[in-house]
Order: C-alpha cells, then structure tokens, then sequence
C-alpha cells in the first residue's frame, strides 16, 4: 500500500470532532516544550475544555472526489490530503447551539434560504453547487427536530461531513467576490479577490485565513473568537475575534464560536 493511502487510513480513523476533552490534555503535550507551557496555563483558567478535529482538515478522499465531481473546474488543484478544519470545526460550533433553541435554528434556516441565490451571483453555476446546499438546508431541518442535542449535531456531521467543506468553501468564496471593496485592501500576496478566491479558498487542500475566517462568519451572522497557541511573545494566548457583520435581530442569540488555532489546525475550545 502507498505511503499516501496509509496516512489518508489513519486519518479517518481518527473522529471528524472528538469528545470533550480537559485543558490539562494540552499540559500533557507540551510537557517538553517549556515555552508554550504559560500559555496553556492561561487557557486552563480561561475554558473549561476543547473537542479536537481530525488532524487532516477534512474528510480526506471522499470530500475530494464529490468537489471534483461536483465543481469540476476545480479539480487540478485537489490533490493530498485536504486541510478544512476550520470550515468544520466552526460549522459544528454552529450546529451544537442550534440543540433546544427554536430562535436560533429559525434565523439560521432563515439566512441559509437563500445562500443558493447569493452565490449563483457571485458566478457560480447552480446546478454545480445545488446538491451541497440542499444537504445543507436538509441538516438544519434534522437539527431542529425535537429532542436534538450535541449528539445529532456529531451524526449530520459523520453523514455529510464533505457536504458541508464543499459548501462552506463555497460561501465563503462568493461572500468575497460579492464583498470585494471591503477585503480588496488586505490583500498581501494575491493581486485579487478573485485570484485569493482560485487559490486559497475554493481548493480543497488550502487552509483557512483571516479573510476567510472574516468572510464565512460573515456571510452566516455567526461570530467567531480564534485563540492563539503559538510562540508569540507572552504568557497569554492572544485571541481574535471576528464579529459577524450581520449578527443582528435573531442571529444575534448565536454566541461566538471558540477556536484553538495552532499552526496549520483549528480545534474548538469552550469558555468557563
């Protein structure tokens, strides 16, 4: 077997998002790195735990293979491992406060009603992503039954995991194209937002940046705080947080999503 099937293997069998876990696991980690110690420190005064995403961003092969069925003008640049992990860790975030709240599932459904729409405006073909937010919408309709909790959020997570990358990808990438003045200026290595857009957001194996980050909790009203493990100077992890422009009248009950970022990977985390 190739190197490269063995690691995807491995991969997947690792949770898509883990149990709850004690800060202390992070003590455990860094034992022999001094330097992140203090900081972690800090966080265990700060939360009360953290659930950990699968290490590889995504669901690996399977997500791949429906991008580039679905969207396949992309498929050239989907190849490896894929590194979403944001994209998943906030959108179960999401979906864990939708659990007993009526007021928050309905402005969520109301706003993702018409996402379709949006991003057939900002150039996609219908027909390409239609299926992603059909799956989408479909999710929330089960996240909204009686009796959801954590648990249902895991399970419409496990079954639809590439769904919800490909879409949240997606969202995010028509949210920057239709939002252009407001992101063109903090551009640094891309010379448009539409070629930041072609090379940092609608791959499948591309990481998650502040102005994707900015964009996606944007497009969906839901904030998002990013907590810095890292070694940046200081005994404190540093935090981000990036308010939803359009966190207002009902989505304004969603609280932010908590996310430990360490290089290359977001888990999330929960406030005391």
């Amino acid at each position: 077997m190739a190197d490269g099937d063995e690691v995807a293997m491995e991969v997947e069998a690792v949770p898509l998002v883990g149990p709850m876990a004690p800060i202390s696991e992070l003590k455990e980690q860094y034992a022999e790195n001094e330097g992140f110690l203090p900081k972690v420190a800090s966080l265990e005064a700060r939360f009360s735990g953290l659930r950990r995403t699968r290490p590889d961003g995504n669901c690996c092969l399977a997500s791949q293979v429906l991008w580039t069925a679905c969207v396949p003008v992309l498929s050239d640049n989907c190849s490896g491992l894929t590194t979403s992990c944001f994209y998943r860790a906030y959108l179960f975030g999401i979906f864990e406060q939708l659990a007993g709240s009526k007021e928050r599932h309905a402005a969520l459904t109301a706003r993702a009603k018409g996402c379709l729409e949006f991003c057939v405006g900002a150039g996609y073909e219908q027909v390409a992503i239609e299926d992603f937010h059909e799956e989408f919408l479909s999710s929330l309709d089960a996240l909204g039954t009686e009796g959801s909790s954590a648990s249902s959020a895991e399970a419409v997570l496990e079954e639809n995991d590439g769904y919800f990358v490909c879409w949240a990808r997606v969202l995010t990438s028509a949210y920057l194209k239709r939002h252009e003045e407001d992101y063109k200026s903090f551009l640094s290595s891309h010379g448009s937002i539409q070629q930041l857009c072609a090379q940092e957001v609608d791959p499948m194996n591309t990481e998650a940046d502040h102005l994707q980050i900015a964009a996606l909790s944007s497009h969906l009203g839901v904030p998002v705080c990013v907590v810095y493990l890292d070694r940046s100077e200081g005994d404190t992890a540093a935090e981000h947080h990036f308010e939803a422009s359009s966190a207002a009248g009902p989505l304004a009950a969603f609280q932010p999503v908590y996310l430990l970022y360490r290089p290359g990977h977001y888990d999330l985390i929960y406030p005391k």
